[in-house]
């Protein structure tokens, strides 16, 4: 093949490749949000707690998209949530609680 055309299989491959990683990383940061989202409202529905209360850090892992929260009177302390993706809506599911004596697990745990 003239090296024209190895030029041009790259450029197609290499825009081809951006705009797939566009794509992936556009729809990570929105179902990051929207589960977060999600988060927010079940704690602030069954358990009357407010988003100003806590900081949230939300990550994407084997097991699904993970939330970990750490509120500001318990700073040594971080609970761990799982939101996944349900027929009607989000289901949130508390899985652990980190660090030194975390006070709220009995609140969270089934």
């Amino acid at each position: 093949m003239p090296k024209r055309n190895w030029e041009t299989i790259f450029r197609i491959a290499l825009v081809v490749t951006i705009t797939l990683a566009t794509f992936l990383y556009v729809r990570y940061s929105t179902e990051i949000e929207e589960r977060e989202r999600a988060l927010e409202q079940h704690l602030a529905t069954h358990y009357n707690i407010s988003a100003d209360t806590y900081s949230i850090d939300g990550t994407l892992s084997l097991s699904g998209y993970v939330y970990d929260l750490t509120f500001e009177d318990e700073p040594d302390a971080a609970y761990t949530f799982q939101v996944e993706q349900a027929a009607d809506g989000h289901r949130v599911k508390f899985e652990q609680a980190d660090g030194k004596q975390p006070a709220r697990v009995a609140t969270f745990a089934p």
